[in-house]
């Protein structure tokens, strides 16, 4: 079996987690929601004094990040351009879109 979703969601967890002064950089909660096989919902909250995430919906989040599971874990093996999933409507952000560039340049 590849890598799925939940694989690349614990890299982004274990680089988030090792990124000294993260929550002062990025100050978002972002919630991620990977549609088809291997999909889900997982939130980061980078906006306390240490970052905290979690599986499912998250009560507040400044942007939400819509796509196929497929498609993420292809974004972040570099196999995919997140700008041109974005333009062709396969990713898709609600909410603070500023937000999501921050997280883009840090992956």
């Amino acid at each position: 079996m590849g890598v799925t979703a939940k694989d690349m969601i614990e890299k982004i967890r274990e680089r988030i987690n090792a990124t000294e002064g993260i929550t002062q950089k990025i100050n978002t909660v972002f919630q991620f929601v990977l549609n088809g096989d291997g999909g889900g919902e997982w939130w980061f909250d980078l906006t306390g004094t240490s970052p905290d995430s979690g599986e499912g919906m998250h009560d507040n989040p400044a942007c939400t990040i819509t796509m196929n599971a497929g498609d993420f874990v292809a974004m972040l093996q570099k196999d995919a351009n997140a700008m041109k999933l974005f333009m062709s409507g396969k990713l898709k952000i609600d909410g603070d879109i500023s937000a999501a560039m921050k997280l883009q340049n840090f992956f």
